[in-house]
């Protein structure tokens, strides 16, 4: 009995903070957005990145949730996306594509940081990841529209609230607040099925099963585990036994940079496609299709990475870290 109540009394903490970490994203982001509405600007910040967007069927406007996502967190780009609703009609499809991009490039800032510790290059992890990201975002909006998939619009029904650009700012505040407060629920739901997935070792069962797709990538048995843990669970995790195994000594230099690679690209397997597919976007490719190209991606990456000279791997690609005192 008291390991139950030591157990919910963590689930609650865990809840707590998760929540606060969005609040502290998401607020400021929706504050922010609200003003660019209030002065009609969102679309004038959307046009850097049109080109681009239009390359993967999606809006100007979604150019903010896309900036976002790159510079902030996944959260952030959550809360400029649901601020958007009232003047964007996303469908499911378009939701799909954004979020899976922002699923694979996000927070590039302050995640490849992480990276660059373990000796692995800014420029080209950051690179890796924004290019995969659109890469990916063109072939799920072409594979959407030639089979006219998903087309339909996009609504949450557990919104609390039906988005308006009518809204007062007091309005405003209640709708944001009563947001916020449901998506607490949301986090708690997320949290207990996870629970439960490790306790009935999903996760590790999930791991046995991916860690042959491992191989393909070149990544060696030594850096599999690591590897799988940051895939899993999240490149904080991840990458952070990879920085102590490079400090050590216990990886080589090409195991780090292909382990960090695919960590980078695909990360949080489980814990973050149901987030974004808690916002609506579609198993389809926030999940499935999301891990079966980035196998794809790193499986030609691999390929390049092993066949460069070293000189020109240490140069573009590593620098050694210092050894652990």
């Amino acid at each position: 009995m008291n390991k139950f109540i030591a157990a919910c009394l963590k689930m609650v903490k865990d809840s707590v903070g998760l929540f606060w970490v969005m609040l502290k994203t998401m607020v400021p982001v929706m504050i922010v957005v609200r003003l660019l509405m209030e002065f009609g600007l969102v679309d004038y910040f959307g046009k850097a990145l049109e080109p681009v967007m239009g390359l993967m069927g999606l809006p100007a406007a979604a150019g903010l949730v896309l900036a976002v996502g790159l510079l902030v967190t996944t959260y952030g780009a959550i809360a400029v996306m649901i601020s958007l609703l009232p003047v964007v009609g996303f469908t499911i499809a378009d939701v799909t594509v954004l979020l899976s991009v922002i699923l694979i490039a996000h927070a590039l800032p302050l995640e490849q940081s992480i990276s660059r510790r373990a000796g692995l290059s800014f420029l080209f992890s950051s690179g890796l990841r924004f290019v995969v990201g659109i890469s990916y975002g063109i072939v799920l909006n072409l594979i959407y529209t030639a089979g006219d998939w998903l087309q339909q619009p996009m609504e949450l029904s557990w919104l609390p609230f039906t988005p308006s650009i009518e809204e007062t700012w007091l309005e405003w505040g209640y709708s944001s607040a009563s947001l916020l407060f449901s998506m607490f629920w949301i986090i708690v739901a997320l949290l207990i099925f996870l629970k439960l997935m490790e306790l009935a070792k999903i996760t590790d069962l999930l791991s046995w099963i991916l860690s042959p797709l491992l191989r393909l990538m070149g990544i060696s048995k030594a850096a599999t585990p690591i590897t799988m843990i940051g895939v899993l669970m999240g490149l904080s995790y991840g990458g952070g036994l990879i920085i102590k195994e490079a400090q050590e000594g216990k990886l080589s230099a090409r195991d780090v940079v292909l382990s960090l690679s695919f960590m980078g690209i695909c990360h949080g397997l489980i814990e973050d496609p149901l987030v974004m597919m808690a916002f609506g976007a579609h198993w389809s490719g926030a999940l499935v299709g999301r891990f079966v190209f980035c196998v794809i991606a790193m499986a030609f990456v691999s390929r390049i990475v092993m066949m460069m000279p070293e000189d020109s791997f240490n140069r573009y690609l590593y620098r050694p870290v210092k050894a652990a005192a």
